[in-house]
């Protein structure tokens, strides 16, 4: 095997297959060095891609390079090249990371230079996981649109994930529907009536399929399921001079429903107990719920995070592997009232397991499911 940079930038095209949130693609990769033996790639962050309202913690960032990091070494693996080591330095837009390539086709572990980590042991032995491949890279999508609930390989996938994450830092935690849907409502409420929140999201919104970001990156109409006819009407709108009228109506509007949705709560738990409890129930068949946990304390660094999202994408790709996608609901653990609930309900899973760790800070929550209908290819940018 010689390492090429013609060989490294065909990695680095696999990698920006990754997930991130809004689909901004915040990463960007260089080729500092290369010869026949060792090749070495920095991938640093780009300001403008970045969501600082909506990720003020910069967690989610951290997720997706990590995503972006084990897509890298997935396709490296693949192509007989091995990932020697991974540095990760600095935080939220100075974070650095850099990954050395060797041409030796070895299946030693992962030399990690980041310092020590609570969780870096959660891949560098990545016998409990599946073997991936590019194929699972782009075979793996984002279903917003209905996901159709399946017992039985949801069962054996997660599983596979809880065996592989046993000796680590991580947890996957099943939510009830009923509290799940709850949370979801209230989270909403918390995201669209914020109005630096709300005017960052619509930045990544693309309805005019002639605006030339639209096979670029964010969330299209085709990805978010929304109708031709509800399209053309929201491209219409999507102007910037809108932009501000928009946000305060939404803000002014969502607001006020979610103040009097609280006191509804609170006023109801004060007798009843948990406000999860006065949530009416659904008789319906629903896809599961999940919520990735670790423990709150002490302090993740960024490269805790960076690694917890490369066990978010196996996770992910674990799932697919088993028919079944999921859809990201970052907005539970953006909304600090929600979050402080989910950590609480982690906190009561907790009680009576022989972990002498509390898992109860929810860092992913998603839902898992078959998709029912063709799920439409989120748009990519050019790595170059």
């Amino acid at each position: 095997m010689t390492l090429t940079p013609a060989l490294i930038e065909s990695l680095l095209t696999e990698a920006a297959s990754a997930p991130s949130a809004h689909n901004t693609q915040p990463w960007v990769p260089e080729i500092t060095d290369c010869t026949a033996e060792v090749a070495q790639v920095r991938v640093g962050v780009d300001p403008a891609r970045l969501l600082p309202h909506g990720d003020p913690r910069s967690e989610d960032l951290h997720l997706g390079m990590g995503c972006w990091v084990e897509s890298l070494m997935i396709a490296a693996a693949e192509a007989g090249v091995r990932t020697e080591s991974v540095t990760v330095r600095g935080r939220g837009p100075t974070l650095d990371i850099r990954l050395r390539l060797t041409a030796t086709e070895s299946m030693a572990s992962v030399e990690s230079t980041a310092g020590p980590t609570r969780v870096e042991s959660a891949l560098t032995d990545g016998s409990a996981w599946p073997r991936f491949g590019v194929a699972d890279l782009h075979h793996r999508q984002v279903d917003r649109g209905p996901l159709k609930r399946s017992d039985p390989r949801f069962a054996e996938a997660t599983e596979i994930c809880r065996n592989a994450m046993a000796e680590t830092a991580v947890r996957l935690v099943e939510v009830p529907d009923d509290a799940w849907r709850g949370w979801l409502r209230r989270a909403a409420l918390h995201s669209y009536g914020n109005r630096s929140v709300f005017t960052e999201t619509l930045r990544w919104l693309r309805f005019d399929t002639d605006d030339p970001a639209y096979d670029q990156d964010g969330l299209t109409a085709e990805c978010l399921r929304i109708p031709a006819l509800g399209a053309r009407a929201a491209a219409a709108l999507d102007r910037p001079w809108l932009h501000s009228w928009i946000t305060g109506l939404a803000s002014a509007s969502l607001a006020p429903v979610a103040l009097a949705r609280a006191a509804i709560s609170k006023y109801a738990s004060s007798g009843r107990g948990s406000r999860i409890a006065v949530l009416p129930r659904t008789k319906r068949s629903h896809p599961h719920h999940l919520v990735l946990a670790v423990p709150d304390q002490p302090a993740l660094t960024a490269a805790d995070e960076v690694e917890i999202g490369r066990v978010l994408l196996r996770t992910w790709l674990t799932f697919d592997r088993h028919g079944l996608r999921v859809d990201v609901h970052s907005e539970l653990k953006d909304s600090p009232t929600v979050r402080d609930e989910v950590a609480t309900f982690l906190r009561g899973r907790a009680r009576g397991h022989t972990d002498c760790q509390e898992f109860d800070r929810p860092i992913a929550a998603f839902t898992v499911g078959s998709s029912t209908t063709p799920v439409p290819r989120a748009p990519r940018l050019s790595p170059f």
